[in-house]
This record gives structure tokens, sequence and C-alpha cells, in this order.
């Protein structure tokens, strides 16, 4: 047997290599496994690239809704705006003087090709009493017949001006 002072001497010696030995390793073991969850995590945790683009697309998707948004509120004042002022440049329109012009120059065309109809036809009358004037008359029908014509047309202007539509006679 060892002597007393010996065994003393040996189990003071070992209880002070395991604690440093386990304290070392308990530390190694730690920052492994801080180490480890650390990259875990990272790796979990880490935004992927789509994900990033995904939201950056989301991003400018809102920041454009928003611009059209704006624009379209925009757009819809200026609407309202030009519906008002055609509103009332249509009850201007309506009781304006040019279109009670337009009216009574066509009146007046209509007049002139009664007038111009009975012209001619009086002129008929009147050739066929006297037989010597039939090559007069054909001179002056052809004359009267341009005149008709062009009343006709300047008629068919003004209905365009007035409604948009041509005359229903000459077509």
């Amino acid at each position: 047997m060892p002597p007393k002072n010996q065994v003393d001497n040996a189990a003071a010696d070992t209880p002070k290599k395991k604690p440093t030995m386990l304290i070392i390793a308990f530390l190694l073991c730690f920052i492994f496994s801080v180490s480890a969850s650390s990259g875990v995590a990272y790796v979990l945790l880490k935004p992927a690239p789509e994900t990033a683009k995904a939201a950056d697309t989301s991003t400018d998707q809102s920041k454009l809704i928003a611009t059209m948004e704006r624009t379209i509120s925009q757009q819809n004042a200026k609407i309202k705006t030009i519906e008002e002022q055609s509103e009332v440049l249509k009850l201007y329109l309506r009781h304006s003087s040019s279109t009670a012009l337009k009216n009574i120059l066509i009146d007046q065309e209509r007049n002139i090709q009664a007038y111009l109809k009975v012209m001619k036809s009086a002129m008929r009358d009147l050739s066929a009493l006297n037989p010597r004037t039939s090559d007069w008359n054909n001179q002056y029908q052809y004359q009267l017949d341009l005149a008709l014509k062009g009343s006709i047309e300047r008629e068919d202007l003004l209905k365009i001006l007035k409604t948009g539509e041509p005359n229903e006679k000459s077509q």
C-alpha cells in the first residue's frame, strides 16, 4: 500500500486535472453548439433570392398602383370638368344665333328654289304661247337649272353644317 501522503497527493492531482479538462470540454462543446445553432439559424432565416425579388416586385407594384390611382383620380377630375363645360357649351349652342341663322339660310334657299321652279314653269308656258321663243326658252332653262342646282347644293351644305347629315332629296 502506498503511503498515505502519496495517496492524498495522487488524489489531489487527479481531481485538479479532471475539472480543468472537463471545463475545457464543456467550453468546446458550448462553442461548437452555439456555432452550429447560429449556422443553422442563419441558413434557415436567410432570405431567399426569390423572396427578395418578390418583395422588390411587390414594392414596385405598390408604387405603380399608387401612381396609377393618382393618375386616375386626376383624369376623373379632368373628365368631370370637361363634362360640365360640355353641358354649358351644348346649352349655348342650342340658344345660339348661328343655329337660327342657319335655319334662316336654309329656308331662304328653299324659297329661292321654289321661285326658280315657278319661273321655269312660267317660261315654259310663255314659250308654248309664242312658237319662235323655243331657242330662247332652252337657253334660259339651262341657266335656271344651273341656278337651281347651286341652290340645292348650298342647302345641302347648310344642312350638313346644322345637323351633320346631307339633304335627302339630293341622294
